[in-house]
């Protein structure tokens, strides 16, 4: 009983405050490790794209028969979105060249002047907008649904570098 005598009411309370004091600090420290470890994303559309592949599903109306078609990228397929806002595709033996523009919400518009070979003149023909569903530093997928006068219209585009 004797050495319980001899603790003090302040000592008692400064063991109190140094046990809040250092759970407080490790995580005061585990979270500024966290947030400046973390890698700020760079991801960006601009960069020349591998296709991976470049699926479309057609659902018909009407008279009008379905279809679904996917194409597997090889290694000279590309799709190189430059900085002046310029696509430039290669599929196959197809290259196209479309004006891109990125609009709110993840969606990016084109204005093909060629597709498969085929030209749209001076005014081009719009696609999109797709929907810019995937983009990390590795990895970009491009989806667009909507209805024409065919059926409804599903187009995935998948592309990696």
């Amino acid at each position: 009983m004797q050495r319980f005598q001899n603790i003090s009411s302040q000592s008692f309370t400064k063991n109190k405050k140094m046990k809040h004091t250092i759970p407080t600090s490790l995580i005061t420290l585990m979270i500024f490790c966290i947030i400046s470890c973390k890698k700020n994303s760079t991801a960006t559309i601009v960069a020349r794209w591998n296709v991976v592949n470049d699926s479309t599903l057609l659902e018909g109306i009407g008279l009008v028969q379905g279809g679904h078609s996917n194409y597997k990228g090889v290694a000279t397929d590309y799709f190189d979105f430059s900085p002046n806002g310029y696509l430039y595709e290669k599929e196959g033996i197809y290259l196209d060249t479309a004006k891109y523009s990125l609009l709110p919400n993840n969606q990016v518009q084109l204005l093909y002047y060629t597709f498969d070979g085929i030209g749209f003149g001076s005014n081009g023909a719009i696609v999109g907008p797709f929907n810019i569903t995937l983009l990390t530093e590795h990895n970009l997928t491009l989806t667009l649904s909507g209805l024409t006068p065919e059926g409804e219209e599903f187009h995935v585009i998948n592309l990696k570098r």
